[in-house]
C-alpha cells in the first residue's frame, strides 16, 4: 500500500485527527511515567513498536529506529518519522512495556492483577516448583539502559492484560466471576531479569481467584487490530519447473507463486488443513483420498495432492494436481509446530477449525465431528486438539495420527519451523507479524501459505490457479485465474466487515467477535448469486448446507477475505488505584486513555499496524470505543477512572481499583 493510498485510506475510514504533525524539540532520555502489561504474542511485536512511537524513542536493543529519509513511512526495523513529532511526545513522557508471555498468561495477571503472574510457559496442575521462561524476545519487554521501573522485571504493577481469545464468558456473575484462575508464587520474587532460573510453584490447591467486579470494576476488552494468523510453513523455494532439490530429496510445489511474497510458499485448500490437522494427512509424499466441499454445497472427495496445481499467473495455471509435493521412497513427516503454552493464536485456529472442517464430513467418515466439533474447542490450548486426534478412534474409517513439536511463545514457533533445510516439512500457525515478509529476523523466519476461502469455494476454485463463476438472477461471470488468500492487512479487513460494530452502550460480552455467529436459518448456498449483494447467499431458502450457529469470521463471504482472522485484545479494567508495591501511579489512567486514543486515531499508529501485516480497525468500531470507554462524548459512557477521581464512571460502586 503506497503512502498516499494510504493516507486516503485513512481519510476515508473516519481519522479523528489531523494528519499533520507539530515537531518539537528532543525528549528527556528517561519516560516520566510507564505503562505496563503483558499477554498474547500476536500482539507484542506490534506494542513494542508502539510503544516506541507513542514514546518517541526506542528501548534499548529493541531492533528498530526511525525512518529518517524524505518517506515518512515504516518499513523493515524502521518506525514511522511521525513518532518523533507527534503533540503527545511533547505531552506526555510515557513508556510503554509489554511483555510476550501468551495469552493465557495475559488473562492469568489481569484477574489476579498481579504483574507476577506473567511468565512464559505452561504450570501443571500439580504443587511442585517448575520452572519457567521470560518474555518471549524479541520483543525488547524492559528498558535495560533505563532507570527503575523499566529496566527490572516483574513490573511493579499491571495496567493491562492482553490476548486473542475473548474474556470468558462466565468472568463476571454477581461481582465475583465464576471463571477463575490459580495462582502461583515465584522463586526468585524480584530482578527475574537477571535470574539463572525462575520457579513457579502453584499457591492455591483448592480454589481459584476471580476477577472481581468490586475491587476494578467493570471488565473492558478492546478489539485492538483485524489480525490474520499465518501458517507458517518451512519449504524450499522451487525454480520454473515448480521443482527443488535438497538432501537428495525432490520438492514439487507447484503452487508456489513467490519465493518472498506473502503467502507465496505453498496455496492450501480448506480440505488439505483440516486434513493436515486432524492427522489423516501427515506425509508430504501423500496422494491420499480426503473430503471436500464442492461448490453446490454437496461432499465430494478428491487426492490430497490435488491443490498441487499451477498458480494464477503460470501459463498452465489451475492444472498439475495429483502429483505429491514429494518425491522419496520414505516417509517425509509433515511436522506440526505448535502453541505448548496458552495461546489465544490457537483459540483464533481451533475456533476457524471447529468452524469449518465439519462441513467437509458431514457423516463424520473422517471423523471431522468427533474431532473438531467438540465442546473442547476452541481454546487456548492446542493440547485440546492434539488430545482430540489421539483419542479419536477410526473404526473403518482412515487412521490419524500427528507429528508434533511444541514451543512457547510466537518467537519460539517461527523459530522452530525456521527456514533451514534440516526443517524442511515443517508447518505451524503463528502471529502474521512473526513470518514473513512482515517479521523484522529475516534470518529465522517461516513462510506461509496461501489459503483457500469459502468464497472461492462457492464460486468453484477448488485448487489455485483455475477460474472461479460467480452467477446472479441475470448474468454468470467467469472470473479470472485465481490464487488462494494470502494474509494480508486488505485480506483481513476483508473478513473483518462480515462483523456487526459495537455501539457505546455495548457491553464488555458484546465485543466478542468470535461469538458473533449466523442467524438460524443461514446456509452455504450453491444456486443464484442474488442481485442484492454477496451476503444473500447465506439467507437464501434453498438450503444446501445449514451454517446456523457458526461463527462468521471463518466463512466470511467476500472475495478475497482471508478466512482465519482475528483480534488481539487489550483487556483492561474500568476502576484504577494508586498503584502497588509503593510505586506512586496517580496518572495511569490519564496515561493509559491517551495511549488508547493515540493508538486508535494516529495515522503513524495505524501505519505501525498495517506495515506488521495486520490492518487497523475502522472508525465504525474505534469510535464507539471512545464513547464508551476513552472520554469522547456522552459522560453515561463507562469511562475508564481513576479510583481518586471519585467514585464515578467506571469506579461507581468500585472499592480500592486495580493495583
Amino acid at each position: 500500500m503506497s503512502i498516499l493510498s494510504f493516507s486516503k485510506s485513512l481519510r476515508d475510514n473516519g481519522s479523528l485527527l489531523a494528519l499533520s504533525t507539530v515537531l518539537i524539540a528532543a525528549q528527556p532520555a528517561h519516560a516520566t511515567d510507564g505503562l505496563f502489561g503483558g499477554g498474547g504474542t500476536l500482539a507484542s511485536l506490534v506494542q513494542r513498536q508502539e510503544g516506541d512511537c507513542f514514546y518517541g524513542h526506542t528501548v534499548t536493543g529493541d531492533g528498530y529506529s526511525f525512518n529518517t529519509s524524505t518517506s515518512w513511512a515504516p518499513g523493515l526495523g524502521l518506525l514511522p518519522s511521525l513518532c518523533t513529532t507527534h503533540t503527545t511526545v511533547s505531552t506526555f513522557n510515557v513508556l510503554e512495556l509489554y511483555a510476550g508471555v501468551g495469552s493465557g498468561a495475559g488473562l492469568r495477571g489481569y484477574i489476579s492483577n498481579d504483574p507476577k503472574q506473567l511468565f512464559r510457559g505452561r504450570v501443571n496442575t500439580g504443587t511442585a516448583a517448575q520452572l519457567v521462561l521470560l518474555p518471549a524476545d524479541p520483543p525488547k519487554f524492559l528498558e535495560s539502559a533505563g532507570p527503575a521501573p523499566f529496566n527490572a522485571y516483574p513490573y511493579p504493577r499491571l495496567d493491562f492484560g492482553a490476548g486473542d481469545s475473548p474474556l470468558p464468558a462466565n468472568l463476571v456473575n454477581y461481582g465475583y466471576g465464576t471463571y477463575g484462575t490459580y495462582t502461583y508464587n515465584a522463586t526468585p520474587t524480584t530482578n527475574w531479569q537477571s535470574a539463572a532460573s525462575i520457579t513457579i510453584t502453584r499457591a492455591n490447591t483448592t480454589s481459584t481467584v476471580a476477577f472481581s467486579t468490586a475491587s476494578f470494576g467493570q471488565p473492558i476488552q478492546l478489539p485492538l487490530f483485524a489480525a490474520g494468523v499465518a501458517v507458517g510453513v518451512n519449504l524450499p523455494a522451487v525454480d520454473a519447473s515448480g521443482s527443488a532439490t535438497s538432501g537428495g530429496i525432490t520438492w514439487n510445489i507447484k503452487s508456489q507463486f513467490s519465493t518472498t511474497a506473502a503467502g507465496g510458499r505453498i496455496q492450501l485448500s480448506t480440505a488439505q488443513i483440516c486434513a493436515i490437522f486432524s492427522g489423516l494427512v501427515n506425509d508430504w509424499r501423500s496422494t491420499a483420498t480426503i473430503p471436500y466441499l464442492q461448490s453446490n454445497g454437496t461432499t465430494g472427495t478428491e487426492s490430497f495432492a490435488a491443490s498441487n496445481t499451477w498458480y494464477a499467473a503460470h501459463a498452465s495455471h489451475g492444472m498439475g494436481g495429483g502429483t505429491a509435493y514429494v518425491y522419496s521412497s520414505s516417509y517425509f513427516p509433515i511436522k506440526i509446530v505448535y502453541r505448548s503454552d496458552s495461546s489465544g493464536t490457537s483459540y483464533i485456529f481451533t475456533n476457524y477449525l471447529k468452524t469449518v472442517c465439519p462441513l467437509l464430513d458431514p457423516t463424520d467418515y473422517y471423523g471431522y465431528r468427533s474431532i473438531f466439533g467438540t465442546t473442547a474447542l476452541p481454546d487456548n490450548s492446542f493440547q485440546k486438539l492434539i488430545d482430540q486426534v489421539t483419542s479419536f478412534v477410526p473404526g473403518t474409517r482412515p487412521s490419524h495420527s500427528l507429528n508434533t513439536i511444541g514451543a512457547a511463545g510466537d518467537d519460539a514457533v517461527a523459530a522452530a519451523i525456521g527456514q533451514s533445510a534440516a526443517n524442511y516439512g515443517r508447518i505451524g500457525v503463528l502471529s502474521n507479524n512473526f513470518v514473513a515478509p512482515y517479521n523484522p529476523v529475516t534470518t529465522t523466519r517461516p513462510h506461509a501459505a496461501s489459503i483457500q476461502n469459502d468464497f472461492q469455494r462457492w464460486a468453484g476454485v477448488k485448487h489455485p490457479g483455475e477460474s472461479g463463476v460467480t452467477t446472479t438472477t441475470t448474468t454468470t461471470t467467469v472470473t479470472a485465474p485465481q490464487n488462494f488468500i494470502a494474509a494480508t492487512p486488505a485480506s483481513a479487513n476483508l473478513a473483518w466487515a462480515i462483523l456487526t460494530p459495537p455501539t457505546w452502550t455495548s457491553t464488555w460480552a458484546d465485543y466478542d467477535i468470535y461469538a458473533q455467529r449466523y442467524a438460524a436459518g443461514a446456509d452455504l448456498n450453491s444456486g443464484n448469486y442474488a442481485s442484492t449483494g454477496w451476503v444473500d447467499r447465506y439467507t437464501t431458502t434453498a438450503a444446501f448446507l445449514s451454517i446456523t450457529g457458526l461463527s462468521k469470521l471463518p466463512l466470511a463471504p467476500a472475495p478475497g477475505a482471508y478466512p482465519l482472522v482475528g483480534t488481539a485484545y487489550a483487556y483492561v479494567y474500568s476502576c484504577y488505584g494508586n498503584g502497588r508495591d509503593g510505586v506512586a501511579a496517580a496518572t495511569r489512567v490519564t496515561d493509559l486513555v491517551n495511549y488508547l486514543n493515540w493508538y486508535y486515531t494516529r495515522i503513524e499508529s495505524v501505519a505501525t499496524v498495517v506495515y506488521n501485516g495486520f490492518n487497523y480497525l475502522p472508525a465504525s468500531w474505534t469510535v464507539p470505543i471512545r464513547q464508551a470507554y476513552l472520554g469522547l462524548g456522552s459522560t453515561n459512557g463507562q469511562w475508564i477512572t481513576a479510583r481518586s477521581a471519585g467514585a464515578i464512571q467506571g469506579c461507581t460502586g468500585v472499592t480500592g481499583g486495580a493495583q
